[in-house]
């Protein structure tokens, strides 16, 4: 596939991820996916394996939303940067519900196939998600200079 083929696939995933349609989001996902991330507490294989985590994240934030603010191709590799926006309703890597909105940033490496998605790793602003939710606690912030 073309660079601009790869591109206008991930933008295809963030739109089926805004509609919460996993089976739109998955159909382009290889048998041998893997998706990496921090707050997953192993290595995510395979589109049903995609299928559980997004549900877990859907489930905690029913109202999330993606938007992708930068996309970066070259040859089989997408880099996606994005903010999600969300309300968190239901459990969360065993925090309870807080009613608390979220509003992070994060990226995406993803390698692409023969016109599937292999690999996916997200790195995310995982701090700043956990002080929105009110379970980590920071020093008191210095202005610049200050020490």
């Amino acid at each position: 596939m073309s660079e601009q083929d790869n591109r206008r696939m991930a933008e295809e995933a963030f739109a089926a991820l805004n509609a919460h349609d996993l089976d739109r989001y998955t159909m382009n996902l290889d048998a041998s996916y893997v998706w990496e991330m921090e707050t997953l507490p192993a290595p995510v294989r395979g589109p049903d394996g995609a299928r559980q985590g997004l549900e877990t994240y859907f489930k905690a934030f029913p109202d999330l939303r993606f938007e992708l603010e930068q996309v970066i191709t070259t040859q089989d590799t997408v880099v996606t940067r994005w903010r999600i926006r969300g309300t968190q309703k239901g459990e969360f890597v065993g925090i309870a519900p807080t009613n608390k909105t979220i509003n992070i940033q994060g990226c995406s490496i993803t390698e692409v196939r023969n016109g599937k998605i292999v690999r996916s790793r997200t790195y995310s602003d995982n701090a700043t998600l956990f002080q929105q939710l009110g379970v980590l606690k920071t020093g008191k912030k210095m202005a610049a200079g200050e020490r």
